[in-house]
């Protein structure tokens, strides 16, 4: 069972943001590392947020991920159901701060400075992915992730000016030859976030239950039978008969297969509903990633 600490939106005690604070950030490490030993420049709590902050521990990577919105939790759930997805950095800072100041003069735009001071801002990017590819090799691509209202809803003066800082962010990464886009949430799939949020509390089951042996029983259940015509919660509990195990473990099985690609479903358009038929089936000897077809965060 993956469990999750929601956090509601606060801000520390103000204080006046040195050039020394920062340095000294940078050189423990904060912002650096890969995989586990990443460590996020912003941690949940230490800015507002807007909506639900979460704070997730890794299906992924194993350690915790600081996610300051809901809309930014659901993201990081369809990049940790992404097989291709091999590491995701979140609240990744824009290093060196003299580049993106840089940046920003060479664009004819003031430079991002932190209040009453002359310190330049520490840009982020709220999500730094790793993938990787069919030939083995490694692909980084960065993506910012907003709700539409957060732009629409500003003054014309706000709004430029936030145009501005997502052109310094794309800029940057451009020179780095990263693919960087911005995300916004209202074109994520509703259904496929749901599907995903009912799922990954079995992305991790008992070992005695996730054997090769029922996964294997699990395929030819679902290729012998009509999946698409009688309702899920049906089709399970003549599972659970299949497999000499009560209900509850048969779904969380099953579950845990949909989670992890050994059972596929429409993701994206077909609800996950125990009263409803659900077309499932096995997968083919080649799956592509669902990176290289048409998806915001690819």
């Amino acid at each position: 069972m993956v469990k999750q600490t929601i956090a509601p939106a606060r801000r520390t005690p103000s204080r006046r943001i040195t050039q020394d604070w920062i340095d000294k950030r940078i050189a423990s490490g904060v912002g650096q590392g890969v995989r586990e030993q990443y460590r996020p420049w912003i941690k949940v709590r230490s800015i507002a947020s807007l909506g639900s902050s979460h704070i997730v521990p890794g299906v992924k990577v194993q350690r915790a991920h600081h996610l300051l919105s809901k809309a930014e939790f659901h993201f990081h759930l369809i990049l940790e159901h992404d097989p291709a997805v091999i590491d995701i950095r979140e609240q990744y800072p824009l290093l060196p701060q003299a580049e993106t100041h840089s940046i920003a003069c060479s664009l004819g735009y003031r430079p991002v400075l932190y209040p009453r001071t002359n310190v330049p801002h520490v840009f982020t990017t709220d999500f730094v992915i790793t993938l990787v590819r069919e030939d083995g090799s490694e692909k980084v691509i960065a993506r910012t992730v907003k709700y539409r209202s957060e732009i629409t809803e500003l003054s014309p003066k706000s709004r430029a000016r936030l145009l501005e800082k997502l052109a310094i962010e794309k800029l940057y990464w451009s020179r780095r030859e990263v693919d960087w886009k911005l995300v916004l949430y209202e074109r994520l799939s509703p259904v496929h976030i749901q599907n995903l949020v009912k799922l990954r509390s079995h992305a991790f089951v008992l070992a005695a239950i996730a054997s090769e042996r029922n996964f294997q029983k699990v395929a030819e259940f679902v290729d012998e039978s009509r999946p698409d015509e009688i309702p899920l919660r049906l089709l399970i509990t003549k599972l659970s008969k299949v497999l000499f195990m009560d209900y509850k473990a048969a779904k969380s099985l099953f579950f845990h297969m949909l989670w992890q690609r050994r059972l596929l479903m429409d993701f994206e358009n077909h609800e996950i509903d125990l009263t409803r038929p659900l077309k499932v089936f096995t997968p083919e000897p080649t799956i592509l990633s669902i990176c290289d077809g048409r998806r915001d965060h690819a």
